[in-house]
């Protein structure tokens, strides 16, 4: 900065902006580089046209010096007065609070912006579009994001807003994407900007939480391991950030309502990745890691990627798909639903989805890893839509050690199992401590017998960086654990080598969640083996499944064998899911403007792949098939249960023998071949193998190996007495807690009483003290005042809203003469949401004690594991049949 003469013709010209020469202000700084009349001339009107101002509160400053030619304001810090025309409003406290000003005149400097915004929370003074204004208070370097160390210029701590008068009219500067460099932004921050071309929606992930919508040039963005054309990464990389820009929607609010940009104003309405957007017009900001556009006027959106209603046409005899469920768990408060009515809204989306599917043979991914129990909830869900028996699972039990597993489903009308599903036992399927291995089945065509082996996968996910060398991100766009997804790959084709040649069956097709782009390490080591990717056959703008940080690519594949490729009919992707927006999926979190509806879109994250086959012909192969869910751990003196039996002979087999050995010693359990279930009681604790084993009359032998770890039987704390029988923690006021008199005379329940203890406590936070007595063999339920059919309760009850307001994880007790007897959770311990052992959970479950407990116990003191499921069954949440029954 330096003094100018008020001689110079250019005072003259800028006198209105800085208020040189004239109203008692000779003297006041101005730019130090001097402009031409060219540059004086406001949209072609003579200075004359400047309204004039008062005297400033601050030292007078234009705001190309405020900007400054760098990335941070040379005047940071300081008082000062700027004046400009207001080019856009955003005053409202549901907006930005302030308005953004630019000065009329622009200087030479290519590195200076001539905009910026003016934070005014509680300016007394409104100001409109259009005005001219002097501004007064602080400039201030503002960072609102959290990765980024880039800032906003802005003025702040307003002292005073001078109305001057109307203003000439800003032209905006014409912004090309993309930029040659990002750099080239700093110096157009807060002026008013027009996108000279139209531009494509690249991302949605944010609009229904923050009204933005990523924008891209030349279509949408691809991943640089993904890209339909390009191959150098570095250079896509860099091609994209250049090419993008946010289109905000003029508000630092959450959850705007309503959405801003979607297509309709109902819940049919989207706005998809893909769609085009012209007259894009506003004031160019930094904030929150990204330069934004705050519209002034509205942009014109054009549906350029329609819904469709079903998946294209595959062709062939036989569908076989892959659909990632995002974390189907009928255990609520996991990774899945938090509520009953959220896991609703989750499985009419998916029935939707696998209903226009129709996929004769269909894998899923992030299915909860309970035996069969979530997976058959969705399979009896499917089939109340489409007709009973439509669709049957295949039972692989509880592979892996990982919350989430894979599965699939069938159409017994049109494929039948040969064999049992195969479930490797290589460590070198697990990363880090976690092991989700693949499942592989082999199924027949019901027509003609062609017969396939059908492998779902679920590779190592990019995120949750590690710190070994070998895991972290190499920034080659493959994301952390790429190493382990390799190895994975390479596991993955010795296992599938094997079911090939122990089977003489080399017609495979794998598909899944694979967490690899097309052009990435893993998928590469899995072509090498000989298999083909099939999305290749797809148009190279179509080869995608997946959106994330608004770049498309393709991490779910359908990958077939070389003796299998000749046999697929067509492949296709119905992008359902990665184009859509988040606000549209099952969850009531953050859904002000709620806009959920029962129809596959946003029913995933991910795209579900669709495969057509016309299998060659095949000779009848029918082998035993068996299935069932083995107990892992038990408790001596209590029966444990196989349960889910089926057992089915081979092809013109006239008898079997279907049998258990429990591993201990004791005789062989001989079951009837249509037992679904069967029941044994271990004497003494220990560790057992069980096998379950088919032999039939053509000579064929099938078997299911498990192991089950044994406790030692718990005595009750005090001999036979009155325990809880039943627990029922549902939705809403839905809680109840039975107690049982299991002795032969009647009890006098003065004597006892319930705690509750809250969230961890380690003193109660309510006692009740019961009155009257109890039958011999009769129960008493404590339920709570507003439970949703008490009439369904039998026996004795009484109201409770205190001690029944119970949450997963609240403790409760049960004491007798002062000294606790029964107890269910550990007191003084919180477990976070609830106390868990396979299906049985102190939250949103009915738990009912086992028929052989006949007395209460206390579960050891944390951080001792309390294993609910010993003493505990489990039922769905809201089952009250039982109450008042035991």
């Amino acid at each position: 900065m330096r003094l100018l003469s008020c001689s110079s013709a250019v005072l003259l010209a800028l006198s209105a902006l800085v208020a040189g020469c004239g109203g008692g202000n000779a003297g006041t700084s101005l730019p130090s580089n001097q402009l031409s009349a060219s540059t004086m001339m406001v949209n072609g009107a003579g200075p004359g046209a400047m309204p004039s101002c008062p005297a400033p509160a601050n030292p007078l400053q234009s705001v190309n010096a405020v900007q400054g030619a760098g990335k941070l304001s040379p005047l940071a810090g300081q008082q000062v007065s700027v004046r400009g025309v207001v080019t856009g409003d955003f005053q409202a406290a549901s907006q930005l609070n302030g308005f953004f000003i630019q000065q009329p005149v622009p200087d030479q400097d290519g590195k200076t912006s001539e905009g910026i915004f003016v934070y005014a929370p509680a300016s007394a003074t409104p100001v409109k579009a259009g005005q001219y204004v002097q501004v007064s208070g602080t400039v201030e370097e503002f960072k609102s994001g959290s990765t980024d160390p880039e800032r906003a210029t802005q003025i702040s701590q307003l002292s005073r807003v001078d109305l001057c008068g109307s203003g000439p009219v800003i032209k905006a500067r014409k912004l090309a994407l993309p930029v040659a460099s990002l750099d080239e932004l700093e110096a157009l921050e807060g002026m008013l900007v027009e996108v000279t071309a139209p531009l494509t929606v690249t991302d949605t992930y944010t609009l229904g939480r923050y009204g933005e919508l990523r924008l891209s040039a030349n279509g949408r963005l691809y991943q640089q391991n993904n890209h339909p054309v390009l191959t150098d990464r570095a250079a896509i990389a860099d091609l994209n950030a250049r090419s993008q820009i946010l289109l905000d929607d003029g508000a630092a609010i959450s959850n705007p309502t309503p959405i801003p940009y979607l297509s309709a104003s109902d819940n049919s309405g989207t706005r998809r990745v893909g769609d085009t957007v012209t007259n894009v017009r506003g004031v160019l900001t930094w904030g929150f890691d990204a330069w934004r556009i705050e519209p002034t006027q509205a942009p014109t959106f054009t549906p350029a990627n329609p819904r469709t209603a079903a998946p294209a046409a595959v062709g062939g005899s036989l569908r076989a798909g892959s659909l990632n469920v995002l974390n189907y768990f009928t255990t609520l408060n996991q990774r899945g639903a938090n509520s009953s009515a959220e896991l609703k809204r989750q499985r009419d989306k998916l029935v939707s989805t696998i209903v226009a599917l129709d996929a004769d043979v269909l894998g899923l991914m992030e299915i909860e890893n309970t035996a069969t129990v979530s997976l058959a909830d969705l399979v009896a869900a499917v089939n109340a839509k489409t007709g009973a028996s439509t669709y049957a699972l295949v039972n692989s039990g509880t592979p892996g050690t990982d919350a989430i597993k894979v599965a699939m489903i069938y159409k017994p009308a049109r494929v039948s199992l040969i064999g049992q599903p195969q479930v490797p036992a290589d460590p070198d399927f697990g990363v880090d401590g976690g092991l989700r291995p693949p499942v592989a089945q082999r199924f027949a065509a019901i027509d003609n017998n062609g017969s396939f082996w059908f492998v779902v996968n679920h590779l190592k996910s990019k995120g949750s960086c590690p710190s070994s060398a070998s895991s972290v991100d190499r920034d080659d766009g493959q994301g952390c654990w790429n190493v382990s997804r390799v190895r994975q790959a390479s596991a993955l084709n010795k296992w599938v080598g094997q079911l090939v040649a122990n089977s003489g069956e080399a017609d495979v097709l794998m598909v899944g969640d694979f967490n690899a782009y097309l052009h990435e390490d893993p998928i590469k080591t899995i072509e090498a083996a000989g298999f083909e990717d099939l999305l290749k056959r797809l148009p190279a703008s179509d080869r995608y499944t997946y959106v994330f940080n608004g770049e498309s690519g393709a991490l779910d594949h359908g990958l077939a064998s070389s003796k299998l490729s000749a046999q697929v009919t067509g492949v296709t992707v119905w992008h359902i899911n990665a184009d859509e927006p988040i606000a549209l999926d099952y969850n009531t979190e953050f859904k002000t403007d709620d806009r959920y509806a029962v129809t596959p879109y946003r029913s995933s994250d991910h795209d579900p792949v669709l495969v057509g086959l016309n299998l060659t012909a095949d000779a009848a192969i029918i082998e035993p098939v068996l299935s069932a869910t083995l107990p892992t751990v038990g408790q001596a003196g209590i029966a444990t249960t196989v349960n889910d039996i089926n057992a089915v002979l081979s092809k013109g087999a006239t008898s079997g023998t279907l049998s258990i050995n429990h591993g201990d010693g004791s005789a062989t359990q001989v079951l009837a071949l249509n037992a679904t279930t069967a029941s044994f009681t271990y004497a003494s604790a220990g560790t057992f193998a069980l096998r379950l084993q088919l032999d039939d009359s053509n000579g064929k032998r099938v078997a299911i190996d498990g192991q089950v770890v044994v406790s030692a039987a718990l005595a009750p704390s005090t001999g036979s007495d009155v325990f809880f029988s039943e627990y029922v923690e549902g939705s809403g006021n839905n809680k109840a807690i039975e107690l049982f008199n299991p002795t032969a005379a009647a009890v006098d329940l003065t004597l006892y009483r319930i705690k509750l203890f809250s969230n961890g406590a380690g003193s109660a936070s309510q006692t009740l003290p019961l009155t009257g007595s109890l039958a011999a063999g009769a129960t008493l339920v404590v339920h709570h005042g507003a439970f949703a059919n008490p009439a369904a309760i039998a026996g004795t009850k009484i109201a409770s809203s205190s001690i029944a307001n119970f949450n997963g994880d609240d403790a409760l007790t049960l004491e007798k003469n002062g000294s606790v007897i029964d107890a269910i959770g550990q007191v003084g311990f919180d477990p976070g949401s609830e106390w868990v052992a396979g299906t049985a959970s102190t939250l949103n479950r009915t738990l009912r004690r086992k028929s052989g407990i006949t007395g209460g116990s206390i579960p050891p003191n944390a951080p001792a594991f309390w294993d609910i499921a010993l003493e505990w069954d489990a039922f769905a949440s809201d089952t009250f049949d039982g109450l008042g029954r035991r």
